[in-house]
């Protein structure tokens, strides 16, 4: 395991608890994360993390999730659709989409001090209070990546 990997599983495991201990239990969520550099670089992925997004995409949400302007919402990645930028603290923002034709597929993105993290995200009986329930838990796992140093 490198140390990319422990990363991963940190910003995943306080991410998922914080959902699971707030979203709705009839709304369970899987949570598959990717951490790379801020250029689309990948540093490390959970094992099922299944997004097929290309450098060039990655970058493109990296500047955007850095509230910089880009094509994204116009162009966004292929299979998604990318709903907004929410300013989740002064530290950073989160870039938030949706998988076309799965609306239980959310996608969520933010850039730490040094690193792009992606979050795909399976909700079963996704709303909206599920939807704001894994952006929260999301941007709690960033919050104490940033804090942990990465």
């Amino acid at each position: 395991m490198s140390e990319w990997d422990s990363w991963v599983n940190f910003v995943l495991g306080h991410a998922a608890n914080e959902y699971y201990q707030n979203a709705p239990a009839d709304s369970p969520a899987t949570w598959h994360i990717h951490i790379g550099g801020f250029d689309g670089s990948m540093y490390a992925k959970s094992a099922d993390f299944d997004g097929t997004f290309d450098m060039t995409e990655m970058s493109k949400m990296s500047v955007a999730s850095n509230g910089d302007d880009t094509d994204i919402f116009t162009a966004p990645p292929k299979g998604y659709t990318i709903v907004r930028v929410v300013p989740a603290s002064s530290d950073f923002n989160v870039l938030t989409g949706k998988k076309k034709g799965d609306a239980g597929r959310l996608l969520y993105v933010a850039r730490c001090t040094s690193t792009l993290v992606v979050a795909l995200v399976d909700v079963q009986n996704c709303s909206r209070g599920c939807e704001s329930k894994a952006m929260d838990a999301f941007s709690h796992g960033i919050t104490e990546a940033i804090a942990a140093g990465i």
